[in-house]
């Protein structure tokens, strides 16, 4: 998630932006991402939202061209059970948040109260931050046979880690390098996708709203050889809904586009820290920047 203290990791994300345009073939090869039998599973439409604690009504608004969501848990929140998203075609994903008390118990009871349905899994929500997750990356690899146990319990493929750049309280201000060393660390674990959050500048390169989101996602792809869940992404310096909305819709069209890309959602459906990205304003009603995201057009249902 986005939070306070933003400005070390968004310059550090600009700088890493400006490395992928420049290097060209000096990027590095890419790289097994991580070991283990894969599990796949077809992941059909790419649209999806980032978003806890709200209704029916939201997900019935959302549902025309969201087919996934998640909520930073792994149980659905108790507004949208499964007889509500499943109805309205919205499948839901599940996530193993942190490391607080994961153990072989601990992992046998999540994978028991995962609902019906389910097929993929994500990984630990940011553990780079202080304020998230909060572990570092051997320690992650470490406790990360519990998460992989989740999955192969339920037959769940499974996505990495989720990584930002960050700033303030940080195991690791570089998502990049976090991944490396969580991958060197838990050689032959089983990852089948890679976790990425991306909050950018939208003014892009003048053409491109979303240059530098398609800067962080083109490095990504060198460096690892996974499909990419874009599980949190917007602008993080829009000063007006014209600008936040310009961006979404020149982001959509490179994510719908991309073939690397598996899923991706938006962050989110009323954040109160990002200024102009909410896709819903009273209850079950879009904003105009929500009305963007569902009337986008989408090429990648599988």
């Amino acid at each position: 998630m986005l939070h306070d203290k933003r400005l070390p990791w968004l310059l550090a994300a600009v700088m890493a932006a400006l490395v992928s345009v420049s290097c060209g073939s000096s990027e590095p090869a890419p790289g097994p991402g991580g070991g283990g039998p894969p599990i796949t599973h077809s992941t059909g439409c790419k649209r999806g939202v980032a978003y806890g604690y709200h209704s029916k009504a939201d997900m019935a608004a959302l549902s025309p061209a969201v087919s996934w969501w998640y909520n930073w848990a792994h149980v659905p929140d108790e507004g949208v059970k499964p007889d509500v998203y499943k109805t309205l075609g919205v499948e839901y994903v599940p996530m193993v948040w942190g490391g607080g008390g994961l153990d072989s118990n601990r992992a046998a009871e999540i994978a028991a109260e995962i609902p019906d349905g389910v097929n993929f899994l994500l990984g630990f929500n940011e553990p780079n931050f202080g304020e998230q997750a909060n572990m570092s990356a051997a320690e992650a690899a470490a406790l990360w046979p519990h998460v992989e146990a989740v999955a192969d319990a339920r037959g769940l493929a499974l996505v990495s880690p989720a990584v930002n750049f960050c700033g303030g309280s940080c195991q690791e201000t570089d998502p990049f390098k976090y991944l490396d060393d969580f991958f060197a660390a838990c050689e032959g674990c089983r990852v089948d996708s890679i976790g990425i959050h991306i909050y950018t500048a939208c003014q892009g390169d003048g053409t491109n709203k979303a240059r530098w989101l398609i800067n962080h996602i083109e490095t990504y792809k060198t460096r690892f050889d996974k499909p990419l869940w874009l599980t949190e992404f917007a602008c993080d310096n829009a000063g007006s809904l014209a600008e936040q909305k310009a961006f979404l819709v020149d982001a959509l069209d490179y994510l719908e586009n991309e073939p690397r890309i598996a899923r991706y959602a938006w962050f989110s459906g009323r954040p109160d820290n990002v200024a102009n990205a909410s896709l819903l304003g009273d209850d079950g009603v879009l904003t105009e920047l929500g009305q963007a995201y569902v009337a986008a057009p989408q090429t990648s249902c599988e």
